[in-house]
C-alpha cells in the first residue's frame, strides 16, 4: 500500500514560478519522501496543519509544501507550494 502523489493545477503553477535550483530541490524531495511512501504522516519535517483533519505541511528549506492526505484513496494531493512567508495565507479547506 503506497500513496500516490498528485499536484493541483495551482500547485503546479506555483512550482513553475519558483527559481530553478529550489524547484529541483522540491521535486527531488517530493519524489524521495512523498511519491510511493507507505505513511506520509511519518515523513520527516511533516506536521498536521492546525484546524484541519487532512491538511499537512512539509518543510523543505525555506519552502513549504501544503498537502491534503486522503487515506481511503491512498492519495497525497499537493494543494500549495511556496516560500514560508506567503504560503499560509487563505489556506483552502482541507
Amino acid at each position: 500500500m503506497s500513496y500516490r502523489l498528485v499536484l493541483t493545477k495551482k500547485a503546479d503553477k506555483q512550482l513553475a514560478s519558483i527559481p530553478a535550483q529550489q524547484r529541483r530541490l522540491l521535486l527531488t524531495w517530493m519524489a524521495k519522501y512523498l511519491d510511493g511512501c507507505e505513511n506520509p504522516k511519518a515523513v520527516p519535517s511533516g506536521k498536521q496543519i492546525q484546524g484541519t483533519q487532512n491538511g499537512w505541511r512539509y518543510r523543505v528549506g525555506s519552502y513549504r509544501i501544503l498537502a491534503r492526505i486522503e487515506d481511503g484513496d491512498l492519495l497525497i494531493e499537493v494543494v500549495r507550494i511556496g516560500h514560508r512567508q506567503g504560503v499560509y495565507g487563505n489556506i483552502p479547506k482541507m
